[in-house]
């Protein structure tokens, strides 16, 4: 087995963005680019699997078991980081059938994983102690990882993300999109005076609650650009996006960076945002999501082939 490439990383670069409103303004702010880490284990995913996986190479463990949805990042993620480790890995998927045409699931099994297929009615179990106990039986000696990768070992991954978030410029502000909550969790815990903005990609209270006695006064969680939920969004984001691209030349997708980026550009004032903070984002990376996206005839494939030709995703480490 071999982790030694996750020692290689050198910390991405951070970029200054200037984007034009319809309106003649111009909204500037620094963009954090751990999408560019690495093709298929990008992002937030790299900074909490990386120990993830050193743990159990460190710890002679069989493999990873974790969990995740039809079209997961943290799934395409921990096949690729696992793949390249030369360790086994499983994942759970909500979902009635295994679908291998999926390009998510496809890339995944390419990369070795064992794909479960899991009701939404067991999935809806996966925390409890009796369930993982029961899968723990049929993988023994394998390290578990929730579904998006958050435990005390991802901590340290993001642990290193803040570090170099401090090396730079003194922000006024640190954004992030909001998931299962880790990645802003961490944060919090490393940079307790800084102010931090949760951007919410999800309409999850558990999550809120579980988050939110870690962040100081002057942070917040914001749900002002949800577009309706979780995968959820409208023409308005879909075309934000793509003009995000065209100016920037930064790819980003419906469901997590582009609704953080989104509010960044059209929401400053909801956000209580100045032209004079110093702001920097966090492009968290879920580039894959695009072709599932287009899979599933949400995006049309024309539309998004600039932004698919501007990014190298699918590398086949088995």
């Amino acid at each position: 087995m071999n982790i030694a490439f996750f020692d290689k990383y050198v910390r991405t670069q951070i970029d200054l963005v200037e984007y034009q409103l319809s309106i003649g303004k111009k909204v500037q702010f620094w963009v954090k680019r751990d999408d560019l880490i690495d093709p298929t284990i990008s992002g937030n995913k790299w900074r909490k699997l990386k120990f993830n996986i050193k743990f159990a190479v460190e710890n002679n463990k069989s493999g990873i078991a974790t969990f995740g949805g039809a079209f997961s990042n943290h799934i395409a993620a921990t096949a690729s980081a696992g793949a390249r480790a030369g360790m086994k890995t499983v994942g759970f998927i909500r979902t009635h059938k295994i679908d291998k045409n999926n390009p998510t699931l496809n890339l995944a099994a390419k990369n070795g994983m064992e794909l479960i297929a899991v009701s939404r009615e067991q999935y809806r179990a996966r925390h409890t102690p009796e369930f993982l106990t029961s899968l723990k039986s049929q993988y023994p000696n394998y390290h578990f990882v929730p579904e998006g990768g958050t435990n005390e070992l991802s901590n340290l991954g993001v642990n290193e993300l803040a570090t170099e978030c401090l090396e730079d410029v003194n922000y006024d502000v640190i954004a992030v999109p909001l998931g299962s909550g880790g990645t802003l969790k961490g944060l919090a815990k490393t940079l307790p005076n800084k102010k931090l903005i949760g951007m919410a990609c999800v309409n999850d209270e558990r999550v809120f609650d579980e988050v939110q006695p870690y962040l100081n006064k002057a942070s917040c969680i914001y749900s002002g650009a949800l577009f309706g939920g979780y995968a959820k969004f409208n023409n308005e984001l879909i075309d934000f996006c793509l003009d995000f691209h065209a100016q920037t030349g930064i790819a980003i997708e419906p469901i997590y960076s582009g609704k953080m980026f989104y509010a960044l550009c059209h929401q400053r004032d909801e956000l209580g945002l100045t032209d004079s903070d110093n702001v920097l984002a966090i492009h968290t990376g879920g580039l894959q999501g695009i072709h599932g996206l287009i899979y599933a005839k949400k995006l049309c494939a024309k539309a998004w082939a600039p932004v698919l030709d501007s990014i190298s995703l699918e590398t086949i480490y088995t």
